[in-house]
């Protein structure tokens, strides 16, 4: 029995070597939090992999690099993570003064609505421009550029859902943003939604409500939502 008992030591002794290997490999990996977990032959470390809020905040966001450029980085935010067709913003920036309204975009220092509608028209996709509600944006089912207005500023975001009466958007400049229903209406100009149809089966999901946008509704980050934030973007005239 006693030899048993020794066996049995040698062994644990064993397990939580390896367990202590693991620990260090995983010590060097990085968006890991550990969770300490005691037991009756002393404690192990385990270091799940998990995502920063930045992280997070971005995911699946072209994020504008310009001031006057909210609106080439939604378009590339939609084509690269709905339309699969995975541009930059410089790229946008470039076939919207090619295409759009130069003089206006100039004397704006923007884009419009009709800028992109152009844009997106040259380039084969098929583009439908809606004047609606909240209600007829969930019934659309579809990712869409709209206009909000923040003070004196236009700015472009990208329209992803509604859950629970909150609103999911994509911001080039804030990152994933939620804001309520009510404050969205308010914000929303004109009640315009431009939405354009992907190239037959090659679209993508990732402006789709997740679960992980989900942790943002139950653990209140409305109170870190857009329209309690100072802008900085660009005062234009928006065509469409």
């Amino acid at each position: 029995m006693k030899k048993f008992a020794d066996i049995k030591k040698v062994a644990v002794a064993g397990l939580i070597l390896l367990f202590s290997s693991s620990v260090i490999a995983e010590e060097s990996r990085p968006n890991s939090v550990p969770i300490y977990i005691s037991g009756k032959f002393g404690t192990i470390v385990v270091r799940p992999k998990v995502k920063s809020a930045t992280e997070l905040k971005t995911k699946n966001i072209v994020k504008q690099k310009h001031d006057f450029s909210c609106g080439s980085a939604a378009v590339a935010t939609l084509f690269k993570y709905y339309l699969n067709d995975p541009v930059t913003e410089e790229q946008v920036i470039k076939g919207l003064f090619h295409f759009g309204n130069k003089k206006k975009i100039i004397e704006n220092r923007g884009f419009s609505l009709l800028d992109i509608k152009k844009l997106a028209n040259a380039l084969g996709y098929k583009v439908g421009g809606y004047k609606t509600d909240v209600e007829g944006l969930v019934t659309l089912g579809k990712p869409a550029i709209v206009t909000i207005v923040i003070g004196n500023y236009k700015h472009f975001v990208v329209f992803r859902g509604v859950h629970k009466n909150r609103v999911f958007l994509a911001d080039p400049a804030l990152g994933n943003t939620i804001v309520s229903v009510k404050k969205f209406e308010k914000m929303w100009y004109k009640n315009i939604a431009l939405i354009i149809e992907p190239k037959g089966n090659r679209k993508l999901d990732k402006l789709a409500i997740s679960d992980e946008d989900l942790v943002w509704v139950r653990s209140d980050a409305i109170r870190n939502s857009l329209f309690l934030q100072q802008i900085q973007s660009f005062k234009s005239n928006t065509e469409f």
